[in-house]
């Protein structure tokens, strides 16, 4: 099997070494590993395809799925040889004819053994979800570092044994034409389908969410902190095991079991959360496993626990570490075999319930202190999924503010306030010990409070302006007004290696003459170079752009490639190739004497 390692990475164009071929399980070097890429997007259809051949793939290009289909399709009706398929395909969600939801789906009904990997800027939890479940091998938002989608496309690559054995030895000729004539209608009907593969909207709230997010689940982000998050969630959806959810309060804990059970096989059967930290510990056991008529005094008639009520669905358990320790070892029981017993009762009971479990504090050092059963433990810690806090995550903060924002203003009954850019960015850099959820209240408090439809730096609350720098500006007399949060939000579209441009428009900067931005300055230039008679202004322009950034970066690192490639947005391999491209000489790092 090849193996990705930083031996083999993207060459510069102007390189004439030859690259490393990538084949299948060690096939013949002269039959290289074909990758189908499709994208509707010209400029980054090219960069990947240079990329993608540079690392010793075979790539051939559509510019929609609905060509690729075809070629599947001739396959399966056998009007082609099934070694004109791929190893891989890469494809994009959203394009014009056929989505790439639906022919990943297609293509995993017809072609099981093909590993697709799905690409998108649409990079909430819905598309990462229905990506999965149309049996993606692997998601990738954008944007995303070139290095790291050659180490996911050569991990498709030698996912599966063999690709010579295909569905097509599998059908025979009219079942394959039936199919196959009936197939593009369906399909190009489903342009909307993906949308109905998700749940209803979380309560009051999914008429907000869907101006801001478009994410029925109410979990916002775009960082690559919650990226992974969703990727994970993805993938344990159609799982029955039991997962165990980490993190600090007010990070999402509920939502995220929530969306779990919204997108899993159960999503009918009941959900059924609770609390253990707030149930008084002599009424845990009879609220989990009911009890019978008499078992104490109080028990009047029969109760049922919430293991019955959740029967068939999910039971989320927050807080499990305050479970108290002689109702652990019952619950240990019940994840063994599925059966309890009800408080005074004497018939088991068996139920078929998903557990998720969540915790802010360290289990494994309960376990030390003999505060929690080890073997619970390792019960319930089958698969971890940790959410990341509040603060490190500061580019999530514009659209949480926005939704929330919005949300607050619904139910005030009022017009929602917008944030000034000033506001927006002493609150990107706060700490949030109370994560999500403290930006949720102070939200809520400045609907409230804050005079105006644009809530000023100055308008904040106390807490969020103790610590801020004596030289931060807070308030601007002139400035874009936050509707850019939102327009902030939409900055990660066709970028390769690093953030939009554009989501720097607020930062600080080299000075610029009083009034004017550095992109009226491209305009300006744009125009003059225009009216002077020249063309191809973009490939003049684009070099000096990279060249002007890259400069930058490597001068504030002082000359050290991975802080400038992180500062960039990009990764090591991108950073090298670019300086080869531009004949950038990188100043060497000082040394200590």
């Amino acid at each position: 099997m090849t193996e990705y390692s930083d031996d083999l990475q993207p060459k510069s164009d102007d390189q004439s070494t030859q690259s490393q071929i990538v084949t299948v399980n060690n096939a013949p070097s002269d039959h290289p590993a074909t990758l189908w890429l499709i994208d509707d997007d010209a400029a980054l259809r090219m960069v990947l395809a240079d990329t993608f051949e540079d690392a010793g793939l075979t790539v051939i290009s559509f510019t929609q799925a609905q060509a690729a289909w075809t070629r599947l399709n001739d396959v399966l009706k056998q009007q082609e040889s099934a070694e004109q398929l791929p190893d891989v395909i890469l494809t994009d969600i959203r394009m014009p004819m056929m989505d790439g939801l639906s022919f990943s789906d297609w293509v995993h009904q017809y072609f099981p053994k093909m590993p697709i990997v799905i690409m998108t800027a649409h990079s909430d939890l819905t598309s990462a979800i229905n990506s999965y479940q149309t049996g993606a091998f692997e998601y990738l938002p954008k944007p995303f570092d070139l290095d790291d989608a050659v180490a996911t496309i050569y991990k498709a690559i030698n996912y599966q044994p063999n690709l010579e054995t295909t569905t097509v030895s599998l059908l025979d000729e009219s079942n394959t034409n039936t199919t196959s004539d009936t197939s593009t209608e369906d399909l190009m009907k489903s342009k909307a389908a993906p949308a109905s593969k998700t749940t209803k909207d979380n309560k009051n709230k999914g008429a907000v969410e869907g101006k801001s997010n478009g994410n029925p689940s109410g979990i916002i982000g775009q960082s690559p902190a919650m990226q992974t998050v969703f990727r994970a969630i993805g993938r344990l959806a159609q799982s029955p095991i039991s997962v165990l959810i980490t993190g600090e309060s007010g990070t999402g804990k509920e939502l995220v079991a929530s969306a779990l059970h919204q997108h899993s096989p159960r999503k009918q059967q009941p959900f059924i959360a609770l609390n253990m930290a707030a149930i008084p510990h002599d009424l845990i056991e009879s609220e989990l496993f009911g009890h019978e008529k008499g078992a104490f005094t109080g028990a009047t008639t029969m109760r049922q626990g919430r293991f019955e009520q959740a029967d068939g669905g999910t039971l989320f358990l927050d807080e499990i570490g305050d479970m108290p320790f002689s109702t652990q070892t019952r619950l240990l029981r019940v994840l063994a075999n599925g059966e309890f017993y009800r408080v005074g009762g004497q018939q088991p009971i068996k139920v078929d319930v998903r557990i998720i479990a969540a915790t802010h504090q360290n289990l494994e050092e309960l376990v030390k202190q003999s505060r929690f059963r080890e073997d619970l433990f390792y019960r319930l810690n089958v698969i971890r999924l940790p959410l990341p806090p509040l603060r490190t995550r500061p580019e999530d903060i514009p659209a949480l503010a926005l939704y929330f924002m919005q949300s607050a203003a619904e139910q005030m009954n009022t017009t929602p306030k917008h944030l000034h850019p000033a506001a927006l960015q002493i609150m990107q850099t706060f700490d949030w010990r109370g994560n999500v959820r403290q930006l949720e209240n102070v939200c809520l408090w400045l609907t409230v409070m804050a005079t105006g439809d644009t809530v000023m730096a100055t308008d904040l609350p106390p807490e969020l302006l103790e610590n801020i720098s004596p030289n931060t500006v807070l308030y601007e007399e002139h400035g874009p007004t936050e509707g850019d949060a939102q327009e902030h939000l939409a900055q990660n579209g066709n970028v390769l290696n690093g953030r939009s441009l554009n989501s720097h428009q607020n930062e600080r900067s080299s000075p610029l003459p009083k009034n004017q931005s550095w992109q009226q300055a491209l305009a300006d230039w744009a125009e003059q170079s225009l009216s002077t008679g020249e063309t191809d202004i973009l490939q003049t322009a684009t070099p000096e752009f990279e060249r002007v950034l890259l400069t930058a970066a490597l001068n504030h690192s002082g000359g050290k490639k991975i802080e400038a490639a992180s500062l960039l947005g990009w990764g090591r391999n991108t950073l090298t190739r670019k300086l080869q491209q531009l004949d950038i000489s990188a100043p060497r790092v000082p040394t200590k004497e």
